[in-house]
């Protein structure tokens, strides 16, 4: 009996040991985001400003992807909202939902906060060749939604500062995927 206890202890043991290691892999450096394909694989990446390139990196800090990001004068690049791989549009390109702001300074003394003076917010798609599939201006917010079999991008666009609730909410129909 003691011998079937000992082994049983060993072995609950040796098996505590095993599992409950953790393994140090690496460092991903602060200035990076990391973003989840739609596929589950995990990316993360850097904003070249200069260059206008999202550089994207696997987890093992090898190169994966490098992307000209087209911004508009005085816009500024903001976040990546989604990596789509075939749910915008189902061919061999990846596709970057990603949102760009700028700033509106009116210098009115009397009125310091007037409603031109404000971050501008723009939600906008492009492809991994850069070309610019969609651009939405006071967007920042996006959602992905299925519907009795058909998928859907929703976007919530801000009308602005007002007592109206001029607010949208723009649906543009997906491809299904096969």
């Amino acid at each position: 009996m003691k011998i079937i206890m000992l082994f049983f202890s060993l072995t609950l043991l040796i098996s505590f040991h095993s599992y409950s290691q953790l393994e140090f892999e690496g460092v991903i450096k602060s200035e990076f985001k990391t973003i989840q394909l739609e596929n589950g694989e995990i990316k993360f990446y850097k904003f070249d400003t200069k260059a206008q390139k999202i550089n994207f990196y696997d987890l093992d800090n090898s190169p994966w992807k490098s992307i000209h990001i087209p911004l508009e004068n005085n816009h500024f690049f903001e976040e990546i909202k989604m990596i789509s791989q075939n749910t915008i549009n189902p061919d061999q390109e990846i596709e970057i939902v990603y949102t760009c702001l700028t700033y509106n300074y009116n210098a009115i003394e009397e009125d310091p906060e007037p409603e031109n003076n404000a971050v501008q917010f723009t939600l906008n798609i492009i492809n991994e060749s850069g070309q610019k599939l969609l651009s939405v201006q006071n967007s920042h917010e996006m959602k992905l939604t299925s519907a009795n079999g058909k998928n859907k991008l929703l976007i919530f666009k801000n009308g602005g500062k007002s007592f109206r609730n001029s607010s949208e909410i723009l649906v543009y129909a997906l491809p299904n995927k096969k």
